[in-house]
């Protein structure tokens, strides 16, 4: 072989290494559509709309209400309510976290007429009939690890069905979800939301609508794309609503819906019951018959709550998982539980100092439940949602500094992304079979941002002075002046940027210390968030928590204090503001 010949099939040898490996890389970042198992997705809503959009919408759908005639009393008139100002009024507003517009193009961003930013700036919302906006949301998903989403879907907007009026929208929605899960190399499936039905709806209806709608999505090729989820071989379809004081989600109205579709030839498929969480507990055994007959079973959780008596806090109930994944396993079905972040519910933002219905606890009260979940070997889950800004479930990238008009709720100075990161974190540990624990292995800061430390007990800043002094202190004044920087163990590190030294701890419970740069633990804290979007800052060494005293003192107090003191302990809780 001559030299030549031996440089062109080292070169070629070379190029199908480097194709192989870019093969590699590429078949890694294309999600399994082929499986329900080893899935982490989130709940799609996409029924945001814009006034002017291309089907010549009127309405901010979804975040703003339309206005209402006052009802009339016995032995009145009816008569009309004052109107708001403007269609954006606050008074009509039913969302309650600003979604960051920062990445959005022009074209993608829509003014909203009376918001501003607190830079004086318009703000923007965004419209799920602009394909780029899809788009850029299954990107989001590629980046930070979620599998892909579920498309609810209201069967009222189908043919025949109350809100038949919705149904071009629902498809040109459909069809953005369907090219954008293409594109990134998500999956997606459909989630039928049963909640239209109604005491007046009849058999026929019910078995008509979603029949109807399935057959159409099967005869269009949308169930067969390749980027559409696949179980065993057959199209997935998440039918929600199997709640057993439901009369239309009862067998004898939906028992030859569920047949049909499961039924072999062409329109077979595969069934995800969405239930309420006591469905093995209340429902019928007629009821049980029937989803003892599907493939995976689903139980909704948002608001579902208990006290936790260690901390008072808020958590997720999920003490009925033992008992919903026996009755599963004897079946051979799928347990696919609910996790959630948190949630207003519904309608605009509390008024402070009102929190919201169900607080987020920076975090902690998400990664309970990816902690539940893998201590059952748990890998196929529902995140809810990507993107119910009107009900605070999301965990899309939301604006920290949302407009001033009304006090929106953010991520308590957790970044944009904290949301995101968080879930795809804990699904790639399921996914993994590693196990999932506390704290936290990610950070809710910027390490390159800067925060303010504030006392709610006194309203004070801590504080340095820019001085090399050694001692912190609570003050009015100052600004940005602290790094949040997390150690990857649970622990934060809180560095002054001025002097470029760290705050300490003082065993002795004397003030927090500015001390040089160190290793040590005495320069580790953690954060207790409660859930008020304050946390009491812990040091590691002497499980000390910080406390703001009313003559303007920092001081060190022992942790941990009771639960039902901490309701009054303003003293020892410091909310860390993103500036």
């Amino acid at each position: 072989m001559t030299f030549r010949k031996l440089q062109k099939l080292i070169g070629l040898l070379a190029m199908l290494i480097i194709f192989g490996a870019f093969s590699m890389q590429s078949n890694a970042q294309t999600v399994d559509a082929t499986t329900l198992n080893n899935k982490v997705m989130a709940g799609y809503q996409a029924w945001f709309r814009v006034p002017n959009d291309p089907l010549g919408n009127a309405k901010w759908s979804h975040t703003f209400n339309s206005p209402r005639t006052a009802p009339a009393r016995p032995g009145q008139t009816q008569t009309q309510t004052k109107p708001p100002d403007s269609p954006t009024d606050p008074s009509l507003l039913a969302f309650d976290t600003w979604p960051d517009m920062s990445e959005y193009t022009a074209s993608e961003k829509y003014v909203v007429p009376g918001y501003t930013y607190p830079n004086g700036k318009p703000a923007e919302l965004y419209s799920a009939l602009n394909y780029q906006t899809v788009l850029r949301h299954f990107q989001w998903m590629k980046e930070y690890g979620i599998d892909g989403i579920w498309l609810s879907e209201f069967c009222g907007h189908f043919k025949g069905g109350s809100q038949a009026n919705d149904t071009t929208f629902r498809y040109l929605v459909m069809l953005n979800v369907k090219k954008a899960a293409e594109a990134t190399g998500r999956t997606w499936a459909f989630m039928w939301d049963m909640s239209s039905f109604n005491q007046r709806s009849t058999k026929e209806e019910v078995y008509n609508i979603i029949v109807d709608q399935w057959k159409k999505m099967v005869d269009n090729g949308i169930t067969s794309n390749a980027r559409y989820l696949h179980h065993k071989g057959k199209p997935v379809l998440l039918i929600w609503g199997f709640f057993p004081n439901r009369p239309a989600s009862q067998p004898a109205y939906t028992k030859a819906v569920v047949d049909f579709i499961q039924a072999p030839g062409k329109y077979q498929g595969v069934i995800v019951g969405g239930v309420e969480t006591k469905w093995r507990t209340e429902g019928t055994p007629e009821f049980l018959e029937m989803l003892a007959t599907m493939t995976a079973i689903q139980p909704w959780s948002v608001g579902r709550i208990k006290i936790d008596p260690k901390t008072g806090y808020k958590i997720e109930n999920m003490d009925s998982w033992a008992g919903d994944i026996e009755w599963c396993k004897a079946r051979n079905i799928i347990f696919s539980p609910v996790f959630n972040s948190g949630t207003q519910i519904a309608g605009p933002p509390p008024i402070p100092p009102k929190g919201p219905t169900v607080p987020r606890r920076t975090g902690n009260f998400l990664w309970e439940q990816f902690i539940e979940a893998s201590k059952f070997g748990l890998n196929c889950v529902f995140v809810a949602m990507f993107d119910e800004i009107n009900e605070g479930t999301q965990i899309m990238k939301i604006e920290n500094h949302p407009p001033v008009q009304v006090p929106f709720l953010t991520y308590d100075g957790a970044t944009s992304d904290y949301y995101l990161r968080l879930t795809g974190t804990g699904a790639k540990m399921l996914k993994d079979k590693e196990p999932v624990a506390f704290p936290i292995p990610i950070s809710p800061f910027d390490n390159k941002k800067l925060y303010t430390i504030i006392n709610r007990g006194n309203e004070l800043k801590l504080h340095s002075n820019g001085k090399t002094t050694i001692t912190a202190i609570l003050s009015s004044e100052g600004g940005a002046e602290w790094q949040v920087l997390f150690d990857g163990n649970g622990y934060f590190i809180i560095k002054d940027k001025t002097s470029g030294k760290i705050l300490g701890s003082a065993i002795d419970g004397n003030p927090g210390l500015l001390v040089p740069d160190s290793k040590g633990d005495n320069v580790k804290w953690h954060l207790e968030w409660d859930g008020t979007g304050f946390c009491r800052i812990i040091s590691k060494i002497g499980n000390k928590a910080l406390c703001g005293t009313e003559k303007q003192e920092l001081t060190q107090i022992t942790n941990p204090v009771l639960p039902e003191e901490l309701k009054t302990r303003n003293d020892l809780r410091w909310q860390i503001i993103e500036q």
